[in-house]
């Protein structure tokens, strides 16, 4: 034990003589001895093969324990559960098992095979105004017809298969280190069915594994993941936020620097390649209030009470036109750009020392809630990005996301109540759905609220010592682990 002898101390106090078992076992024969500082120590083996230590001095006690466990529960973790739930999602997209509602994946591919060959006839999709990513995301469009031996409908479920067991490999691989958990890989196991079979059928199952990807590298390799950041920004601009939680000093330098030249040079390439690289900027611009929004919920109740707007099909998704639904879509991007500002200053007001392994993924995790909140737009595929930043950031013990991973996992059942099952009710503005868009919406912002909050506590105590215990750096556990910590040095 590192800490319990003071300096000067020459003699070091001798345990009586006993026996521990070298495994599990029982009876546990205790090694005892008394200390000058910290009183009375006794010491034995769990049957798990960690080390209980229990001082006393007077009427002061302390309980310890130190293991050697890398995470609780299997040591195989949810490899069974990720293998069931995948092969479900793989018989739903390949129609092997059908829903009682449509899921829209094979419409969605079909579009995508569209730009493809758009692509493939020398140019960007210019003049489509679905078409509304940046010039990268034509890349993970042109991936699937790697696999030659399919068609391109089961190429993208295939290779967006391949993306999540990549991811999956990952997360279980990282939870297996000692200091990290195997939360991340359970995250991600149960996030992704939670949304059915519509992660497969996305582009942002490549966008996600990519940024889960940079994450997972950004501790050890900061160089590596600062690239892949850019690479995925060239798709879509979401992962750029991570960036946020990117510690001051070289290495946050290192990391921008590699992020925005990867990004420029990936973009250059493909611009000189492709023409009409930015004709996607105009369809962002143009797009109106989605009904699955969180500014639209108060529209839909209006419309119980005469609101006379109406929903229409543009720019690939449903929207409301009528009055004062224009002009909420117009305020909203400017309410972004303000409350990022609010997170940006936030981020500059944290101590040094919350910028942990995890800082990426918590900050990260927290410009997309407020971009979610903000935005005009809300489709589904938004929550997987909210599931792989949380996959990443639970890997890390002292992450303190149990309870907004909680959250967020329920939202996503929730979202899939929404899309594709109530669908239709929603187009219709019926009480159901909005009672499911609200509680959607109230699990949300909840998450978010206890993550800012968190964050703001994390920088009113900077400069504390009290600070550890309450932001992102090396903590006791939560109450679910009370008396236990996981000695990792």
């Amino acid at each position: 034990m590192r800490g319990l002898s003071p300096p000067n101390e020459r003699k070091v106090p001798q345990p009586r003589q006993a026996q521990v078992p070298r495994s599990g076992g029982s009876p546990r024969v205790p090694v005892l001895f008394r200390h000058p500082m910290a009183g009375n120590i006794r010491c034995h083996l769990s049957s798990t093969g960690g080390l209980h230590v229990h001082a006393a001095r007077g009427t002061n006690e302390t309980n310890l324990m130190i293991s050697d466990q890398r995470d609780r529960g299997r040591p195989t973790g949810p490899l069974l559960e990720w293998g069931v739930s995948r092969l479900l999602l793989l018989m739903l997209v390949f129609r092997l098992v059908t829903l009682p509602v449509s899921d829209g994946n094979a419409e969605e591919v079909a579009l995508y095979h569209k730009w493809l060959e758009v692509f493939q006839s020398g140019s960007f999709p210019v003049g489509d105004e679905t078409w509304q990513y940046p010039p990268g995301m034509s890349l993970a469009l042109l991936a699937p017809v790697l696999l030659p031996v399919l068609t391109y409908q089961h190429a993208f479920y295939v290779t967006a298969f391949l993306v999540d067991a990549a991811v999956f490999a990952a997360l279980w691989r990282t939870g297996r280190q000692p200091g990290r958990s195997m939360m991340g890989a359970w995250v991600w196991t149960i996030g992704v069915p939670l949304l059915g079979s519509m992660p497969y059928a996305r582009l942002d199952m490549t966008v996600t594994g990519i940024c889960v990807a940079a994450l997972l590298w950004l501790p050890t390799r900061p160089r590596v993941g600062g690239a892949l950041v850019g690479v995925g920004a060239t798709m879509k601009l979401w992962p750029v936020l991570v960036l946020l939680g990117v510690g001051p000093g070289g290495t946050m330098r290192t990391v921008w620097a590699r992020a925005l030249g990867a990004a420029v040079a990936l973009t250059l390439m493909l611009a000189a390649v492709l023409p009409g690289a930015w004709s996607f900027l105009s369809g962002q611009r143009a797009r109106g209030l989605q009904i699955e929004s969180f500014g639209a919920l108060p529209f839909h109740v209006a419309r119980h009470f005469g609101w006379p707007g109406q929903v229409e099909l543009a720019y690939g998704a449903m929207q409301f036109t009528g009055p004062y639904a224009e002009l909420v879509a117009y305020a909203l991007p400017a309410l972004s750009v303000f409350a990022l500002g609010g997170l940006v200053l936030l981020r500059w007001h944290l101590p040094r020392s919350f910028f942990t392994g995890a800082a990426p993924s918590v900050l990260g995790l927290a410009a997309v809630l407020v971009c979610i909140f903000t935005s005009r737009v809300f489709s589904p595929q938004f929550m997987l990005w909210a599931v792989g930043l949380l996959a990443v950031g639970t890997t890390w013990r002292s992450s303190g996301l149990r309870t907004t991973a909680r959250l967020v996992l329920a939202a996503c059942g929730f979202t899939l109540v929404i899309y594709p099952f109530t669908y239709f009710d929603v187009m219709a503005s019926t009480w159901s759905a909005i009672i499911t868009l609200a509680v959607r919406d109230a699990l949300l912002v909840t998450a978010a609220v206890h993550l800012l909050r968190t964050l703001r506590t994390a920088a009113r105590a900077a400069g504390d010592q009290s600070a550890e215990a309450s932001g992102l750096v090396p903590r006791p556990q939560s109450a679910e682990e009370t008396d236990e910590v996981v000695a990792t040095r």
